[in-house]
């Protein structure tokens, strides 16, 4: 088998990581449950000779050079919480070589890893930011996403008009069932963490592969598939 190499410098890198299936019911933010959550630390690759962070270092293309070795890439290790570091050095890369999608999915993770240090200053921070790259959104699920890291940000006025708005668009019953739960934790102003089986009708509230026969494709597929 040929050695994977840091598609920036060249140095040895390993395969990309491949989290375990989750069997337990996602956050409203699509966190996946256990065994995968726990794995978070291992999403992102950081390259040991120039610093390059992504998920698969050897799929990096050669534009992400420069960024690495801008002086911005590299403030990033004094100004970064260490937990948040890898997921904020690929949320840059992302944003310089124009792809928003990951860019917000990295900063996501990020305020995950800030969860998981007790960092909530933090962790607010960066989904605001993951808040405004999804401002725009007309897709179902990540408007859904964007609601809940508006809550748990503490964007709770912001959150209830993004919920009225989604509620305008006349979703489907389970997205409805998911913004009226959101919608009753913005106004106890309430900015936890909660599984996406908790907001849903029963039988959600068994194992969240139980509404497998009613979700077959798209969003719900993937929320409710073992």
């Amino acid at each position: 088998m040929t050695q994977q190499v840091c598609g920036v410098c060249g140095h040895p890198c390993r395969a990309a990581f491949r989290a375990p299936q989750p069997e337990i019911a996602p956050d409203l933010d699509m966190r996946p449950g256990e065994p995968a959550r726990s794995t978070l630390r291992d999403w992102i690759q950081v390259c040991s000779s120039c610093a390059a962070a992504a998920p698969a270092l050897a799929d990096l293309p050669a534009a992400a050079g420069p960024v690495v070795k801008s002086d911005e890439y590299r403030l990033l290790s004094t100004t970064s919480l260490e937990e948040t570091l890898p997921f904020r050095r690929w949320a840059l890369i992302c944003e310089r070589l124009g792809d928003r999608a990951q860019q917000a999915e990295a900063l996501l993770q990020a305020a995950w890893a800030a969860d998981d240090a007790a960092a909530m200053t933090e962790a607010a921070t960066l989904r605001g930011a993951v808040a405004g790259l999804w401002a725009d959104t007309t897709d179902v699920e990540t408007g859904l996403r964007r609601l809940d890291v508006m809550r748990r940000a503490g964007m709770f006025e912001q959150g209830e008009a993004w919920a009225a708005e989604l509620a305008a668009r006349q979703p489907d019953e389970l997205a409805r069932a998911i913004v009226g739960f959101q919608r009753a934790r913005i106004a106890g102003r309430d900015i936890g963490r909660h599984l996406i089986s908790s907001a849903l009708p029963p039988p959600a509230h068994a194992p969240h592969v139980s509404h497998g026969k009613r979700a077959t494709t798209g969003f719900w597929s993937r929320l409710f598939r073992k």
